[in-house]
């Protein structure tokens, strides 16, 4: 009876282990404003796939939707909650003008303060504010920090305001102020952010590009010299974002680049959002074949029975605050 325990005991013990061996799967998603509607229809193909995800990733637009996702919320609920929402009054609480001389303001100025934004964003994510590795699944949201224009990865802390920081586009929001860092929006230098994925420990990563298909084959035209206010104006002449994008571009093991020619950032009506979500979601049908792949070399003995992953599971990412949270989701851009 002790020896058939004992087999019984290593044969479990083998079970966990090569269960916590098995590959990692990061989901990165780049910025693109309103185009972050096509992220949400390529993630419907990507949560069909049954691939697991073990992290995620975000720039700007892409952090909304892996904070989003990170907390418990699928691509069927993402899709509801952007269709529901009256972007152009979430977005438009117009900061109060600066009295003082360009050379005295703090950080980058902007048209608006994003607070109504960051407050309903903080009622869906349930007010949540910890490591973001405790999250059910782990979270990283890239920003840019215009004092010494360098790219910070925030891991902590409230995730609405890593959200918004994110994506603190310069001169149409205002700079968002932690610690000693003045954050503004991360796609400045790192719009992709497929290489932070793998310094969490990623061996697999999908990343769905919202970019401009011009970008993908342009170069940086230089350095940075400039800080503040002047390294917003001299980033559109340099643009030194672009190498790192082509980089982290080619390192995706699973790249879904959506067809977006002919939106912008600011494409925010019920017709543009049908059009992307629509494009997300053929561009993520084409990438199925290269998703069974992945989830053949993560999940070679689940195949065909469609997992989320042990972190991103629906079973055990469920919460009471997140539960209140779904409750209030249609109603997030209510006035």
């Amino acid at each position: 009876m002790n020896r058939i325990l004992q087999v019984l005991m290593l044969a479990l013990l083998i079970g966990q282990v090569a269960q916590a061996e098995r590959p990692r799967v990061a989901l990165v998603v780049g910025g693109g404003g309103a185009k972050g509607a096509a992220a949400i229809g390529a993630l419907k193909a990507v949560e069909a796939s049954g691939v697991p995800i073990d992290m995620v990733v975000g720039t700007s637009a892409g952090a909304i939707i892996t904070g989003l996702y990170a907390v418990g919320y699928t691509a069927a609920e993402l899709d509801s909650i952007y269709r529901a929402q009256d972007w152009i009054y979430l977005l438009s609480d117009v900061a109060m003008p600066r009295l003082k001389p360009w050379s005295r303001v703090k950080g980058v100025p902007g048209m608006m303060r994003g607070e109504r934004f960051t407050q309903k964003l903080d009622s869906l994510l349930g007010g949540r504010c910890c490591p973001f590795d405790s999250l059910p699944i782990p979270l990283r949201c890239v920003a840019v920090d215009v004092r010494e224009f360098s790219e910070v990865v925030l891991d902590s802390g409230n995730v609405a305001g890593a959200i918004r920081a994110s994506m603190s586009v310069p001169l149409a929001f205002t700079t968002v102020e932690q610690d000693s860092m003045l954050l503004v929006d991360g796609g400045l230098l790192n719009n992709l952010p497929v290489d932070v994925a793998r310094r969490m420990g990623a061996d697999y990563v999908i990343a769905i590009d919202l970019m401009d298909a011009r970008r993908a084959t342009q170069q940086s035209r230089g350095e940075m010299h400039t800080r503040g206010l002047a390294s917003i104006l001299e980033w559109k002449l340099v643009r030194p974002d672009l190498d790192k994008y082509q980089v982290n571009r080619r390192d995706a093991d699973v790249l879904i680049h959506p067809d977006v020619e002919g939106f912008n950032g600011a494409s925010f009506s019920e017709d543009d959002t049908r059009q992307l979500i629509a494009r997300g979601e053929e561009a993520g049908r084409a990438a199925m074949n290269r998703l069974a792949e992945i989830r053949q070399r993560v999940l070679p003995e689940e195949r065909g029975k469609g997992s989320r992953g042990s972190k991103g599971s629906k079973g055990s990412r469920s919460s009471k605050g997140l539960k209140s949270s779904r409750a209030r989701a249609l109603r997030f851009g209510s006035k």
